[in-house]
């Protein structure tokens, strides 16, 4: 049986939304990547700080807070952008995979029509050739 123009439409409109679908599911490792790289940089943000805090703390040790602090800003800084990145790129995937949906739907919508409409014409067919059929024996029947 040969495919018909909406059957590879539907064949097609289902990769595009595997592939969408695909896609978010990577964009959503990669937030969840990005995440942790942001409360690890927090971490150690407050790690650093408690250490400098620490009345226990020598001078070397608040030194070294001192010197380390604008390197682990900048650290929180790019994780923080990093996440709002890839929550971007969540939100773009979620608006791919909402369009291949509809995309998806609207093809089967028009192919179930088109099944209706093809059932409808095999109906009439049918019911054609069968009044064709009774008005013949009743032609044969005034004859005899």
């Amino acid at each position: 049986m040969s495919s018909s123009p909406l059957d590879s439409l539907l064949k097609i409109r289902k990769q595009e939304l595997d592939e969408a679908k695909k896609l978010l599911s990577e964009a959503l490792a990669r937030a969840m990547t990005a995440s942790d790289a942001v409360k690890a940089a927090e971490q150690n943000m407050v790690r650093e700080r408690d250490m400098a805090l620490d009345f226990s703390a020598d001078d070397q040790v608040v030194e070294a807070y001192s010197r380390w602090l604008p390197i682990g800003r900048a650290a929180l800084d790019r994780a923080r952008l990093s996440e709002q990145d890839a929550a971007m790129e969540v939100e773009a995937c979620r608006t791919r995979v909402n369009m291949a949906r509809s995309a998806l739907e609207a093809a089967e919508k028009l192919a179930e029509t088109r099944a209706k409409e093809q059932q409808e014409l095999a109906q009439k067919k049918e019911q054609a050739m069968l009044d064709d059929l009774a008005m013949r024996r009743a032609t044969r029947k005034k004859t005899d």
